[in-house]
């Protein structure tokens, strides 16, 4: 696992010395976590056997090849993700479920090697934190995801809700619509109840702030705790998987979601991290591809609520799809 924070020089390298799929959690050692996006037993375990670190400057940089919506628009795609967000609205409209995460996957050609798009992907998104994962038995994932799930510094835990998105507009301020206003806030409700129901202390939530992630937005609001140091695979269990990458109600959300969304998600939208004795830092998966030797399988997806609109939902996972396809 390599792992680089948003804001920061240092990249860490976590690595294991064979080959062996660990499906538990090391003993007092440092380890790397790779979890999907619905808990099993297959999340992946590296124990720090071998660890080093550089720092890697992000020089001014900007990508040749030049994207446009057009490129990554599929008819086909468009009506079928679109009849889906429809469903999911009628259901949400006749239920007590307020929102539903919807993705899908598109696949594209690779046309560089995996160390050219890790190297473009650290240049280019230095404010995300940036990710590259490869198992003999798992596979090979690389990410640049603008989410925390859990920083745990001693007995001081600090999360984000981050719904919303939008497109980065340098030349104003935006505008936020009533949709992901609400969205928001339904992530940061969940946030603050289950953190709650954990047992926290000294809650705090910060206003509501816009944060930028490459060429989109988001709507964020900070939220920190004091928690037992002890209990930290309790608070990820509370947090994961948030109404940012599933919905509100948790349970009735991610059943829509395996009935209806056709493909497994498998590790997008599941979490990502290195644990250490005195720290751990938990990310989202988000912004993420996985590898293979010619192609690559980009994810995304967004939120679902009663005020959706279907073909503004799948113009928005374009957006989001430019993120990763820029790096290829």
């Amino acid at each position: 696992m390599l792992l680089r924070k948003a804001n920061d020089n240092l990249v860490r390298i976590i690595s294991q010395k064979d080959k062996k799929w660990h499906k538990s959690a090391p003993d007092n050692m440092t380890y790397a976590v790779f979890s999907k996006f619905e808990k099993t037993e297959n999340q992946v375990f590296i124990p720090c056997e071998v660890y080093k670190e550089f720092t890697y400057e992000s020089a001014a940089f900007s990508l040749d090849q030049k994207l446009h919506e057009s490129e990554l628009m599929d008819e086909k795609e468009r009506s079928r993700y679109a009849q889906l967000v429809k469903k999911a609205i009628k259901m949400l409209k006749e239920s007590a479920v307020k929102k539903v995460v919807l993705s899908r996957v598109q696949e594209v050609t690779k046309r560089t090697n995996d160390l050219e798009i890790l190297e473009a992907l650290l240049q280019s998104y230095a404010a995300a934190n940036c990710y590259f994962f490869s198992h003999p038995k798992v596979g090979k994932w690389m990410g640049a995801t603008p989410e925390i799930l859990a920083a745990i510094t001693g007995d001081k835990l600090k999360t984000m809700s981050l719904a919303g998105t939008a497109i980065f507009n340098p030349d104003g301020n935006h505008i936020w619509g009533k949709k992901e206003i609400e969205e928001q806030q339904l992530v940061t409700d969940f946030i603050v109840e289950n953190l709650n129901n954990c047992g926290v202390n000294d809650l705090v939530i910060s206003d509501v702030q816009t944060s930028r992630a490459g060429n989109l937005i988001h709507l964020k609001t900070d939220i920190s705790a004091t928690i037992d140091s002890s209990r930290k695979e309790d608070y990820i269990d509370a947090l994961h998987p948030t109404p940012a990458v599933c919905g509100l109600p948790r349970d009735k959300a991610q059943r829509f979601i395996q009935d209806n969304e056709g493909y497994d998600r498998s590790f997008y939208t599941g979490y990502l991290g290195i644990v250490e004795a005195s720290q751990a830092n938990y990310f989202v998966n988000l912004r993420c591809m996985q590898l293979f030797e010619n192609k690559v399988k980009i994810y995304v997806g967004g939120g679902i609520t009663a005020l959706s609109n279907p073909i503004l939902e799948y113009d928005e996972t374009v957006q989001k799809l430019i993120t990763m396809k820029r790096l290829l």
